[in-house]
């Protein structure tokens, strides 16, 4: 076998845009880079934005902490503690004792979180909107198989 002829790696893909995988890292860059872009006018990166409206989404329903936010999010907890720390300096949160348990806090979001998740939420769906419109009625088909690939 000469060295034209060989695969360049011990593949089973031809090349990288055969590989779901390589793929999906392109779009979600491609998507990430979006939605930095859409979020950046109010102060946002997308990770705060999202730890923001779970929290929001959440708030009142249980008592939510450092911990099920990772949870709810697929976020590791550093990430967690320090966007935490972020949006509450910036005044959008808070952490206040949990009712049950001392060693925990209670992730609480402030008027100005609520307003500005708001806000944002407008904003990720536009861009979300814009970004999956070429699948047009496959966009669907996208969301089951998403929701697949996570159960």
């Amino acid at each position: 076998m000469t060295s034209e002829s060989r695969k360049p790696l011990p593949s089973s893909f031809e090349g990288p845009d055969e590989s779901p995988g390589f793929l999906l890292w392109r779009i979600s860059n491609r998507w990430q880079r979006e939605q930095r872009t859409a979020l950046q006018p109010l102060g946002l990166t997308h990770t705060q934005f999202v730890v923001l409206a779970v929290a929001s989404w959440f708030q009142g329903k249980e008592a939510l902490t450092q911990a099920r936010l990772s949870q709810l999010t697929g976020s590791d907890t550093m990430t967690i503690s320090q966007v935490v720390r972020a949006l509450e300096k910036s005044g959008y949160i808070q952490r206040v004792p949990h009712p049950e348990d001392i060693r925990s806090n209670v992730i609480v979001v402030s008027e100005a979180g609520r307003t500005l998740a708001g806000q944002a939420v407008k904003v990720v769906e536009k861009t979300d909107e814009a970004f999956f419109m070429p699948l047009g009625d496959d966009g669907q088909l996208l969301l089951t198989l998403f929701k697949k690939l996570l159960s």
